[in-house]
């Protein structure tokens, strides 16, 4: 895989503009008087990434022990890997977010010069997002994000609303448009869970014969979505679907459905389109799954934090927090095997 060609549909609200490798551009800037204020000053200094000067990462993930986590710090030290000078180190919240605000609270006092972080909390996480941006530390978040107003170096993120719409539309398709179907959840209030269902529901409202009969919280989890996926089939025995709103939940639950000898007769979906859903959507155990590149999700966020690191530029200069948004792939049996084994992450 070559990072140099990733895709991207929307490269940020505002325009990165990268000149001389170090300067960089995230807002477009208008008379201070009409600008909306941010909060706070910032400390931040320009180093010399690419001179040999010390550079220091901090990636704080929700739970580095999934898929997309695991995705997102290879990308990270893929991109980071031809300079010794830079050093990336990789730390799991363990999905506490009051284990990640310490985290975050180390980081800021050890001096870190750039923190890529999953938020577990948006809320909870924010004041940590600004502490860090005020003592010149830029925050790049990656697919979930802290509190929409407290404003930041950037976001990294898969598509969401778009992403349950699209499997919405196709899981329609397969069903012949009827039936009772289902949604396992992943933590309620987190913008990219709420996205993601909201953009299903809306979608799936537009085909009157078929029915959501429940939705549960799996909290992310396959284990989880298991017990979830046993209870949908003791209550609903003429279940048609299920949408996940992660890949690890999605298989949970057709890991379930096969267990009760129901491989491929109920609509799977999931989203992010990692290597073992892949695989379950060509055994036919899921129905399909929204996938992106996590490998280039986290090659993306390296790469603005280093352009963030080697320029001048702070938050202050910014009225809401640029976003880069990675292209989905809506894969189904038919369509697998575009995604080469190289981009298999």
């Amino acid at each position: 895989m070559k990072f140099g060609t990733r895709k991207i549909i929307a490269v940020m609200v505002a325009a990165i503009m990268v000149l001389n490798f170090a300067t960089v551009a995230f807002a477009r800037r208008e008379d201070p008087a009409k600008q909306k204020p941010v909060a706070g000053e910032s400390s931040k200094k320009r180093i010399d990434v690419y001179g040999g000067a010390e550079v220091k990462i901090a990636y704080i993930a929700h739970d580095i022990g999934t898929p997309n986590n695991q995705g997102w710090k290879e990308g990270i030290e893929r991109e980071c890997a031809s300079w010794s000078n830079i050093k990336v180190d990789s730390y799991s919240a363990e999905e506490s977010a009051e284990k990640q605000v310490q985290i975050m609270t180390d980081c800021i006092n050890q001096g870190y010069n750039a923190i890529i972080l999953q938020c577990s909390d948006g809320t909870a996480l924010a004041p940590s997002v600004r502490q860090a941006e005020e003592a010149g530390i830029p925050v790049i978040t990656v697919n979930l994000d802290c509190a929409s107003d407290t404003v930041h170096s950037a976001l990294v993120m898969a598509v969401d609303y778009d992403a349950g719409r699209m499997a919405a539309d196709k899981m329609a398709e397969q069903l012949g448009e009827k039936g009772d179907i289902a949604i396992i959840q992943g933590v309620p209030g987190l913008a990219r869970t709420d996205n993601l269902e909201q953009g299903f529901r809306d979608t799936i409202a537009k085909y009157p014969n078929i029915k959501i009969v429940d939705a549960q919280t799996a909290s992310f989890q396959k284990d989880t979505a298991m017990t979830v996926m046993n209870s949908f089939l003791q209550s609903y025995p003429d279940l048609k679907g299920v949408f996940a709103i992660n890949d690890a939940m999605a298989e949970g639950a057709a890991l379930a459905a096969e267990s009760a000898n129901k491989k491929g007769q109920i609509c799977i979906w999931g989203a992010d389109g990692e290597k073992d859903a892949l695989a379950m959507v060509e055994s036919g155990a899921m129905a399909g799954t929204i996938y992106t590149n996590s490998w280039d999700e986290g090659s993306t966020a390296a790469k603005i934090a280093l352009l963030m690191i080697g320029s001048e530029y702070s938050y202050t200069v910014l009225t809401e927090t640029p976003k880069v948004i990675m292209e989905p792939i809506v894969v189904t049996a038919e369509t697998v095997g575009s995604i080469a084994p190289e981009d298999r992450w």
